[in-house]
């Protein structure tokens, strides 16, 4: 006989979870009154919302499904934002939510808040607990969905009572989903009409978005680009998908993508899309999005075909299992020469970001910064300029090397992230890069990150401001700065301390000597080295901006390069 607090937990560590992150009451203590032996580790962060968004940084670091629990009430509206983030940016995530006793349920209780309601269309799946006995069988169909397919987040709510109450236990179970009919057929038949597309094509790209990396299929990936070696680049969530070095590589793509990037979309012919929602972000005007364009979109998730614009041949399947299709086809084809596209695209003509934006400081300070990492440091940004300014210019080769809040553009989610991911890779060097805005939501985590003594390097852009929409006030509003005006932050550095963390602050003028100084380098590499936790400011100019830049409503060949 065990209590259903105990069953739970055995039913999380058959489904291989070994570290979840949370914040404990009164509904949801029976949980964690039986977390000693359970062979789980928890993490208590200080504030819900800090524990979905480290949660989302183990998942978005290892591909494993992250886990969030809180109490009833508010700690369950608290964790909203951070699956919400989860569902748009497709990470495996098990929100665990105690609810109030099963009898008080409807009466206005105490915490008594209904879960289900309000994240149901953020879910992939969601289950209220009706009786002890479901608790093995929703665990296990909770993580299945967390995991199948285009992964996503699910919530469990558990009236407190049965996680108290007792029953016999005969072990956890296995979800097997009802059969569906084998697309074996169609996944033949793709390839030729694929091959037709190719041999008429002139200009093919390939765009690269997170299902690559989800798929677990980069090493296939990577040999299809090669040897169909034709313009490539990614969307921020598709950074490391594609080895940086490689000479067909043209970066990011999007709103504040490379020129070369940018007009690449704009003017191909035949455009291979792996795993890519093509969201606004990446097309610019939809009615404008490469117009010269066939499409062959390759995505697990029905739901996300013909969104912006028809296209010609739909891909629907895992990638792992449609790339080695589709690259089967490849070697036995005729190719056409797209050496003379490929020159074009790919030429030094284009191949920088906009060189004005290069003498910025800023931009000086991360490279900087990033030159000195190791190849198996992880980046993770905030939601600001400083996070494009760091997809830019940060090119690693691993595909989980650079993680941020893309769909949802949550700010506030870099630094528990970072716990989530320092936890997941205890040998990594972690960067957490933040805006002075964003590093201010979720302040409280350095309380996290000095308990657990967890070696993360946090990086502040202090530029005392909300500064990508203090540039769309700036391009677009008159230079009306209303509400933007960050100017009396506190004392970062300071901060820092009270939390017992090492913190320095460099000012800009450091960045404007090239080389940059002994003592600036020697800075640098104390605060990456250092075994304890690190906190960087750098003060950036007010009124830095983030180029290219593809303002709303134009086309992707439409960027500024400059102020006008």
């Amino acid at each position: 006989m065990l209590r259903g607090a105990e069953i739970f937990l055995q039913c999380l560590r058959a489904e291989d979870v070994d570290l979840v992150f949370g914040y404990p009451g009164g509904a949801i203590m029976p949980l964690y009154d039986a977390l000693e032996g359970s062979g789980i580790r928890h993490v208590l962060t200080r504030h819900e919302q800090g524990a979905v968004f480290a949660a989302e940084g183990h998942a978005r670091a290892t591909g494993k499904v992250g886990v969030a629990i809180a109490t009833s009430g508010p700690g369950a509206t608290n964790l909203v934002t951070g699956i919400a983030d989860a569902k748009m940016d497709s990470v495996p995530l098990v929100c665990i939510t105690g609810q109030v006793r099963s009898a008080l349920i409807g009466t206005d209780a105490f915490q008594e808040t209904d879960v289900f309601g309000p994240t149901l269309s953020l879910t992939k799946w969601s289950r209220l607990v009706r009786s002890i006995d479901e608790i093995p069988s929703v665990i296990a169909e909770a993580f299945y969905w967390a995991r199948e397919g285009r992964p996503g987040p699910v919530v469990i709510d558990i009236p407190t009572d049965f996680l108290k109450a007792k029953m016999e236990f005969a072990g956890p179970v296995k979800f097997t989903p009802k059969p569906r009919p084998s697309d074996s057929s169609a996944e033949a038949a793709f390839g030729d009409k694929l091959i037709a597309l190719l041999q008429n094509a002139q200009r093919p790209v390939a765009l690269i978005g997170a299902g690559a990396k989800l798929s677990g299929a980069i090493p296939q990936l990577r040999s299809l680009l090669d040897e169909l070696n034709i313009p490539a680049f990614a969307t921020v969530h598709g950074l490391g998908a594609v080895e940086p070095e490689a000479p067909y590589y043209l970066g990011m793509v999007g709103m504040h993508g490379t020129r070369a990037a940018n007009m690449a979309l704009h003017e191909n012919d035949l455009l291979l899309v792996f795993g890519a929602r093509l969201d606004d972000r990446v097309t610019g005007d939809p009615s404008r999005f490469a117009p010269h364009s066939k499409i062959v979109h390759f995505e697990i998730d029905p739901a996300q075909l013909d969104r912006v614009r028809s296209c010609e041949l739909p891909v629907i399947g895992d990638l792992a299992k449609t790339i080695p299709a589709f690259h089967k086809k490849v070697r036995s084809a005729k190719l056409p020469d797209w050496s003379g596209w490929r020159a074009v695209a790919c030429g030094d003509d284009r191949a920088e970001l906009d060189p004005r934006g290069l003498s910025q400081p800023t931009i000086r300070f991360l490279d900087e910064l990033f030159g000195r990492l190791t190849q198996n440091s992880v980046v993770i940004a905030d939601v600001g300029q400083h996070q494009m300014w760091a997809a830019q210019r940060y090119r690693s080769a691993s595909p989980r090397g650079f993680i941020t809040s893309g769909g949802l553009g949550s700010m506030g989610f870099a630094l528990p992230a970072a716990v989530g991911v320092q936890l997941s890779k205890p040998d990594a060097t972690v960067l957490c890069v933040s805006g002075d805005g964003g590093f201010q939501m979720n302040i409280q985590e350095l309380a996290t990150v000095r308990r657990l003594n967890l070696p993360i390097k946090l990086v502040i852009i202090d530029n005392k401001y909300l500064g990508m929409v203090r540039q769309w006030q700036q391009l677009f509003y008159q230079r009306n700065y209303a509400e933007t005006d960050l100017s009396d932050n506190p004392d970062f550095v300071e901060i820092a301390k009270a939390y017992r963390i090492n913190a320095v602050r460099l000012n800009e003028d450091v960045m404007r000597e090239y080389p940059v100084t002994t003592d600036t380098a020697d800075a640098l590499e104390r605060f990456l080295r250092s075994p304890e936790p690190e906190l960087l400011v750098f003060d950036c100019a007010p009124e830095a901006n983030v180029y290219p830049m593809v303002p709303a409503g134009a086309a992707l060949s439409e960027m500024l390069f400059e102020e006008e």
